[in-house]
């Protein structure tokens, strides 16, 4: 089966959680890059140096314009296209979480979506928009995101805008997104805007073709599933006629779960393995298909906890990437990314279920934040495996402990056991900050322990004290039963 030609393999860099130093991208993109890599889609939300009447959506530990200067400078000596991503109207709330902003939100109590009919919402995303292209003179793409716009006509003015020109909800989100991509090609007619294609999967032929948008943007079709995508049978067919481009998007991390700490690297293959069966599939009903965006999610949105680290999905990113420029996925393609990487065997695919052996014989960047977050996982599959042990559920559940009614020799081997893992997740604790500082800022590093590490400690902390509580209260019962049967 002949495969359509990916000129793109472009991998995503999600700014709005653990943003690496500048030191790891100069060690990072020389290895993606022999790995077939030939973009970065850079999705700054609240990491970009925004100025003026903006400053304040900067984060803390925002990157300066000397930094985007770099980052570009990096990206250009290791031959790798810059698209910078600013989010336009779903997933705002790096901007609407401010009350300087909140007006502008489509449901006031919501941060999600930006309110399209409300006044200030067009100059807002204008200066968004500007601001980034200013610090990115030359390139030739700009992402203008529009995703999962969960809110939209909700507002009342939304409401009687969407009433008075009789808009469905996919009318009223393609009004806005032409606006915005229309501003964009009149004022830069040298990019080439593309957006999400969530929003408009279902929309009909004759809504895009009358909407104009096939003349502003080109659609990024995204899908994670490791098989069975859930794309209508037309989607390549209705897209060609409407868009001069096609683009799709695969994952790496990022799409397996909000709170995922390893990433399932044979559900990655699979899914980007799918992606060529699906392109191969529908080659002639695709007139031009752009490439393929490996995405890297580090948060589910501004607000959701920390998944899978960059260093620890780098070896999951580098398999996929393989998989991209080839086309397949053979032993020897799997072999000769372990041994790239530095393992002295192949990368482990599997991750779960755990426990399982650390495998600590990489040496690639980052590759110690790698083996310290295994280590972690382990102990944290070790301590649920005890707490849901007979041991604990039998004879040290809440209701014994809580009429201190415990059997010490049953407590006494819960102890020992939770000690173990106590004393070896202080001492990761000791090694894996001075890894993550090697990588990360102190922020990153701080909310890193303080989301993972820090609860589970509290929580063995927390066993281990009432362990000790009721062996000292189960001897004394002991010793005075004793008493009570000599006496007679």
């Amino acid at each position: 089966m002949e495969t359509v030609q990916v000129s793109h393999r472009l991998v995503h860099l999600d700014l709005k959680g653990a943003p690496p130093r500048m030191s790891y991208y100069e060690q990072m993109f020389p290895i993606i890059s022999s790995f077939g890599a030939t973009g970065l889609l850079v999705e700054y939300e609240d990491m970009f140096p925004y100025q003026d009447s903006l400053a304040h959506l900067r984060a803390p530990r925002a990157y300066s314009p000397e930094d985007i200067t770099k980052l570009r400078t990096l990206a250009t000596i290791h031959n790798l296209t810059f698209i910078p991503l600013v989010q336009t109207f779903g997933h705002f709330e790096f901007v609407l979480k401010h009350d300087e902003h909140r007006a502008v939100r489509e449901i006031e109590h919501y941060p999600n979506a930006l309110c399209p009919t409300h006044p200030d919402s067009f100059p807002l995303v204008t200066k968004l928009i500007s601001q980034v292209i200013e610090l990115h003179p030359n390139d030739k793409y700009l992402h203008i995101g529009a995703d999962e716009v969960w809110h939209l006509g909700k507002c009342p003015r939304c409401r009687t805008q969407m009433e008075a020109n009789k808009n469905t909800q996919c009318d009223f989100f393609l009004e806005w997104v032409f606006k915005v991509a229309w501003w964009v090609k009149t004022q830069h007619p040298h990019l080439t805007l593309i957006m999400w294609d969530d929003m408009i999967r279902n929309a009909s032929l004759d809504t895009l073709k009358e909407s104009s948008i096939g003349d502003v943007v080109e659609p990024m079709v995204w899908q994670y599933q490791s098989t069975n995508f859930d794309l209508p049978q037309d989607l390549f067919i209705k897209y060609s006629a409407v868009f001069n481009g096609v683009w799709g998007a695969s994952a790496f991390k990022g799409s397996s779960g909000s709170t995922q700490f390893l990433p399932p690297i044979q559900h990655h293959i699979n899914n980007n393995l799918t992606w060529i069966n699906i392109l191969s599939e529908h080659k002639s009903q695709i007139n031009n298909f752009r490439g393929i965006c490996l995405t890297g999610w580090q948060r589910y949105d501004h607000y959701a906890v920390l998944c899978e680290l960059l260093p620890v999905a780098l070896p999951c990113l580098c398999l996929c990437l393989r998989v991209m420029s080839k086309g397949s996925f053979t032993e020897d393609d799997h072999d000769y990314v372990s041994q790239q990487l530095g393992f002295s065997h192949r990368i482990n695919v599997m991750p779960f279920p755990r426990p399982q052996i650390v495998d600590s014989s990489s040496s690639y960047p980052g590759h110690k934040v790698y083996v310290g977050v295994q280590m972690w996982s382990n102990y944290v599959c070790k301590y649920q495996t005890i707490s849901n042990s007979e041991a604990m559920l039998g004879w040290f559940s809440d209701y014994l402990r809580s009429r201190n009614f415990t059997n010490p020799v049953q407590v006494e081997n819960i102890l020992t056991q939770i000690t173990e893992i106590e004393e070896n997740m202080k001492e990761l604790r000791t090694l894996l900050i001075p890894w993550l500082l090697e990588v990360f800022y102190e922020d990153t590093v701080e909310e890193w322990v303080g989301s993972f590490i820090d609860p589970l400690l509290s929580k063995l902390k927390s066993v281990v004290d009432e362990c000790r509580k009721q062996i000292l209260i189960g001897g004394r019962i002991v010793i005075q039963s004793e008493l009570v049967n000599e006496s007679l």
